[in-house]
């Protein structure tokens, strides 16, 4: 991906996907943006920031942490419901976390 606005379209693609595919709907009108910030992703009411170094990680990092973004939108806290509404999203996410985990201890 070489632009801002080819990132922003890859992470809308796969959000959409992701909700489709497991029934999720969100109240209210989610706001994705990109932004220049340290974490990779952060969310804010309805708006979804990710960093411009998201377009270096893999496919299924992205998703893991779309699905994780929006799974914020639902419950905010890393409780149990939310690990079930990740789990959901993006049954697989745990191999996306997993090499999350290991790009981001070779930083």
């Amino acid at each position: 991906m070489d632009s801002k606005e080819s990132l922003l379209d890859e992470i809308k693609r796969l959000m959409d996907e992701l909700m489709r595919e497991s029934g999720m709907e969100v109240f209210g009108e989610v706001h994705v943006k990109i932004a220049d910030i340290e974490d990779l992703a952060l969310i804010k009411g309805n708006d979804i920031y990710f960093s411009t170094k998201v377009k270096e990680l893999p496919r299924d990092v992205l998703k893991y942490i779309i699905a994780h973004e929006l799974a914020h939108l639902i419950v905010k806290r890393h409780a149990f419901k939310f690990w079930e509404v990740v789990r959901n999203m993006c049954p697989d996410y745990e191999k996306g976390m997993n090499k999350l985990s290991e790009i981001l201890r070779r930083r």
